[in-house]
């Protein structure tokens, strides 16, 4: 019985593929001539804002006293970042995080009090400020500064410009491949957008943190993809 089921269902299965492949078929010799493409295309555009974040770590036994040292020094930080110009939206100051502070003593492992931390997510939309706010962050008891990431505010006005070059170059492809064969292309027949874009960031973390004060922001390029579907005339 089960076997026959199996048989059953396998059947079915190969009528539907069968008539998914007549579908096509069907379909395209409606269609009649015509050329299918891909277009690609990429914007590079200067960043004009970058995320990062900075922590604050303290350790000692008294874990009231590590909560007023973190505090303390979070508070200074949010002062400097609005002073800097930073808006309280592009400030965010996670939750603590309390963990056992432990040290070896003769390879056996001793607790000696705790360690307390936060993290506080920064986005900065004034990079010319970067110097000025690092330098703060850092006089300011941050233990470390990391995450450093270039982003642009508009990326869909990016996207936007790179869809259209995508389309140009889809079009570009087919008249030159139609032309090679003593064809033109005609009307298109369908579009289709790619799966999507990702800004790709040229930047460094290392470039952002340089002494020297000078720092390089790089480019961000996005990119679009599109598929094109012609009709082809004699």
């Amino acid at each position: 019985m089960n076997k026959m089921i199996f048989i059953g269902l396998f059947l079915a299965l190969g009528v539907i593929a069968s008539t998914k492949v007549s579908a096509q078929q069907t379909e395209l010799s409606e269609i009649g001539k015509h050329i299918r493409v891909s277009g690609q295309a990429s914007v590079a555009s200067v960043p004009d804002m970058f995320h990062f974040s900075v922590y604050l770590e303290e350790q000692g036994e008294l874990v009231a006293k590590l909560n007023g040292i973190v505090s303390e020094k979070s508070t200074q930080i949010v002062k400097l970042l609005l002073e800097e110009g930073v808006a309280e939206r592009d400030i965010q100051s996670m939750r603590v995080q309390l963990s056992p502070w432990f040290e070896h003593r003769q390879s056996v492992r001793v607790q000696k009090g705790f360690v307390l931390s936060r993290q506080i997510k920064i986005t900065m939309r004034n990079i010319a400020k970067y110097d000025g706010v690092i330098d703060g962050l850092l006089r300011f008891g941050a233990s470390r500064i990391e995450g450093f990431n270039y982003a642009i505010e508009n990326p869909e006005k990016d996207y936007l410009k790179a869809l259209e070059f995508a389309l140009l170059d889809a079009k570009n492809r087919a008249t030159t491949m139609a032309k090679a064969m003593d064809l033109k292309i005609g009307k298109v027949l369908s579009m289709q957008e790619g799966a999507g874009y990702t800004p790709m960031p040229r930047a460094r973390e290392s470039v952002l943190m340089a002494d020297s004060g000078a720092y390089l922001p790089g480019q961000i390029s996005t990119s679009a993809e599109v598929n094109v579907v012609f009709a082809l005339d004699d």
